[in-house]
């Protein structure tokens, strides 16, 4: 009678040891989804406007000429300081100007925005370490904001648009 309490407490706390460690799994996948959740975006206009500026297909292939990077892998290119196989530019130097002229035929076509800024950088545990801004006009009305944040190896690449309405 007693082998058999004994192989029952056993299976017991081998039970309770399981459910401890999936416990523990949940709250390890928990903390780190909401650490790496990105801030509320207040506008779905401008969230789908960074959504359709990622997706875009540049004129830089980094492996090869007809495989074209989009600015999402551009973004993590220029983090990676790779170059433009087929424009001898570096990532981040294209980036810079063909970002800059996307983002102003969006903001011509865009009556209601006076001004907008789009900033690039690492999210780190010391804080923020910031890689492009370009900023165009000045903000005097109502603001904006959305956010994206892309997983470059181990760091958190965010990209960050704030445009500025018209009064």
């Amino acid at each position: 009678m007693k082998i058999e309490n004994k192989n029952a407490q056993q299976e017991m706390v081998g039970f309770v040891l399981i459910v401890v460690l999936v416990i523990v799994g949940l709250m390890v996948f928990l903390i780190i989804s909401v650490r790496n959740s990105p801030e509320p975006s207040n506008s779905l206009a401008i969230e789908n406007m960074l959504a359709s500026i990622m997706k875009h297909t540049t004129e830089c292939a980094i492996v090869f000429e007809p495989q074209f990077d989009s600015f999402e892998d551009l973004f993590k290119s220029c983090y990676e300081e790779d170059e433009c196989s087929n424009l001898g530019l570096s990532a981040c130097e294209y980036l810079n100007e063909s970002l800059k002229d996307v983002l102003e035929a969006l903001v011509d076509s865009e009556a209601t925005i006076e001004s907008y800024q789009l900033d690039f950088f690492v999210k780190d545990d010391e804080g923020q370490q910031g890689i492009l801004r370009i900023i165009e006009g000045n903000c005097t009305g109502p603001s904006r904001v959305a956010q994206r944040i892309i997983v470059s190896g181990s760091e958190s690449l965010v990209i960050r648009i704030k445009t500025c309405n018209k009064i």
